[in-house]
């Protein structure tokens, strides 16, 4: 594609409402049989839109230092589903104030380029109001316990010794309306969560995901590492401040052990030199969580391989699937009843303008074909009580159900 070309499609979509050109983009990937990812980082107010010309890659081991720049979406355990990687061939930023556009295409692929140019620019010019999206067919979850049940016997567990911590998972299944707006929802949840990673994930793959995730996985920015720990949580009081929330000791401890969890994988790798910072009280929508913030500068550690290698150690965390891990994994998979998939699973944007970042997949939903499938879960101590367990989980499926039952 030549200077002008570009500069054409530029031109045109100058001017263009912020959901008309992403319903347009998405329109046309779907139309193409393309996989495409949308994300709005925390405390950002660009929208940034990637796609592939090519099917996602199945990746066997994610090397963040050496891949080319794209998109990564992977579950919560391997034997469910593949990672997938979505390799940026057209890359969008777009905002109120208007769009940005790059390209990693060689000459070759030119033609592809353009033809899907000209399907954006084909719905953009007949206002296409609908949004379409990769969407699986119906599916019943075979989740035969109770979650109170399942709480109950993890309470026991863990009084057993067996595990000092596990995080059980629940769904909820529910219809979605013929006129579900995809773009109109996702734009609604930028609103609402401004300190959560808000994305679409669309691939003929896995389906299409919807989600806004309050919890950094790992950051990796030129030479700074960055991991959180993210655990306890209780319903935000509008009325009071942050500084006069109060925490049990259950809750306290609970983010400890993700914090301890993050301590001992910098020790496996001898990594003594880092910062940690809180922990503190932080705002996630309608939900109040504990926080502890760890940084770590690469040059200075002579570690230029961290991320790959702390991704490795990290995933699944100790705040999605329990400590020590293989005991507390052992128990999700005999006991839970449904493979979570990309659900509490990482996903993100990889080595765009040198900066990684990774968020666990959490207060997400998947779309299929007339309803949706809500995930979310709760983290159990020798201290929990099943029907507080049960209600937190509630808590967290309203971050999505707020907006889904929204009119607007």
């Amino acid at each position: 594609m030549n200077r002008n070309e570009e500069s054409t499609l530029e031109l045109e979509l100058q001017g263009i409402e912020l959901s008309l050109a992403l319903k347009s983009i998405l329109n046309a990937a779907v139309k193409m049989a393309l996989p495409v990812a949308v994300w709005r980082r925390p405390h950002q107010s660009e929208i940034n839109v990637m796609v592939s010309f090519e099917k996602a890659l199945e990746v066997s081991r994610l090397d963040l230092e050496q891949t080319e720049k794209g998109f990564v979406f992977s579950p919560f355990h391997n034997q469910d589903q593949p990672t997938l990687f979505l390799k940026s061939d057209a890359h969008f930023v777009l905002s109120t104030e208007g769009m940005a556009f790059q390209t990693s295409l060689n000459d070759r692929n030119d033609n592809a380029l353009q033809e899907f140019f000209n399907e954006v620019q084909s719905f953009i010019s007949t206002n296409t109001l609908s949004s379409a999206y990769y969407s699986l067919c119906d599916q019943s979850l075979s989740q035969d316990s109770s979650y109170l049940q399942i709480v109950k016997d993890a309470v026991k567990a863990i009084q057993d010794g067996a595990f000092l911590k596990v995080v059980p998972a629940r769904t909820k299944h529910i219809p979605i309306a013929s006129d579900f707006d995809l773009i109109q929802k996702y734009l609604r949840l930028t609103e609402a969560y401004p300190n959560a990673f808000v994305s679409i994930v669309s691939m003929p793959e896995a389906g299409t995901w919807l989600g806004a995730t309050p919890e950094l996985l790992l950051e990796v920015d030129n030479s700074i590492f960055k991991t959180v720990a993210l655990a306890g949580t209780q319903k935000r009081n509008p009325d009071k401040t942050i500084s006069d929330t109060a925490w049990t000791q259950k809750e306290i401890e609970e983010q400890a052990m993700v914090s301890r969890y993050i301590i001992d994988c910098f020790k496996k790798i001898r990594l003594r030199d880092f910062k940690e910072k809180g922990p503190k009280t932080t705002i996630a929508g309608n939900l109040l969580h504990l926080k502890t913030e760890f940084e770590v500068n690469m040059d200075e550690t002579n570690f230029p391989e961290l991320g790959t290698v702390m991704l490795e150690l990290l995933h699944p965390t100790s705040a999605i699937a329990g400590m020590p891990k293989a005991p507390a994994l052992a128990f999700l998979l005999a006991n839970e009843g449904f493979e979570r998939s990309y659900y509490s699973g990482f996903l993100g944007p990889v080595q765009i303008e040198d900066q990684t970042n990774l968020y666990v997949n959490l207060r997400c939903m998947q779309l299929l074909k007339d309803s949706a499938i809500l995930y979310a879960g709760a983290g159990v101590t020798e201290d929990s009580i099943p029907e507080k367990e049960l209600e937190e989980t509630e808590l967290k499926f309203n971050t999505l159900l707020n907006i889904l039952n929204s009119e607007n």
